[in-house]
């Protein structure tokens, strides 16, 4: 998406239409930039793929006079990142650098049986930058991740906590993970209501 940061390893198709026409593949270079021919090294690391379009199109058109540059992701860097904790198969995977929590986890296997479906932290820099509740996604259906991994983050999935089991008139008896901090009401709304026949 237009919001992908992007980074060293990812790979721009930049195409020029005037009278400098071409069309190419230019990596991000270990300095962060992009060398274009006639326009000169152009720094687009950490920026968006929107930010660094308009970066190179800015550029382009002052160096270039009559060009038009249309910028698209060519290739995808991959990263390394750890997942620790209650994963079913923890350990060190490769993914593309568009990748979230979830692709992570889906990666390893899973959570175990000793993990929680509450609290799945991305760690970088030894802070917890993004926490993933998958019930908030299952049962409320809210997706709101918005941080990709880079290289050197960790995924760890914390213990299961609390376990209520819920049986008689409710819609879907089971047992459910709740929050210390829960009240009856959150688990009767995770059995779906109560059922009136």
């Amino acid at each position: 998406d237009s919001g992908y940061m992007l980074d060293v390893g990812d790979i721009l198709q930049v195409q020029l239409v005037g009278p400098n026409d071409y069309i190419d593949d230019f990596p991000i270079n270990p300095d962060g930039s992009v060398s274009l021919p006639d326009v000169g090294k152009i720094i687009i690391a950490g920026l968006s793929l929107n930010d660094a379009s308009k970066l190179i199109k800015f550029r382009v058109n002052s160096a270039l006079i009559g060009n038009e540059a249309f910028i698209n992701l060519a290739e995808i860097r991959d990263v390394n990142i750890l997942v620790t904790g209650n994963a079913q198969n923890p350990g060190i995977y490769t993914l593309t650098g568009n990748s979230n929590i979830l692709h992570a986890i889906s990666a390893s296997g899973g959570i175990s049986e000793f993990g929680s479906l509450r609290e799945i932290n991305l760690i970088r820099n030894n802070i917890i930058i993004e926490s993933l509740d998958v019930y908030d996604l299952l049962i409320e259906g809210k997706y709101n991740l918005e941080k990709r991994l880079r290289s050197g983050d960790v995924v760890f999935v914390k213990a299961r906590k609390n376990i209520v089991s819920i049986d008689g008139a409710v819609n879907r008896p089971a047992k459910y993970e709740a929050l210390d901090d829960q009240k009856l009401i959150s688990i009767i709304k995770y059995a779906n209501g109560i059922n009136r026949i």
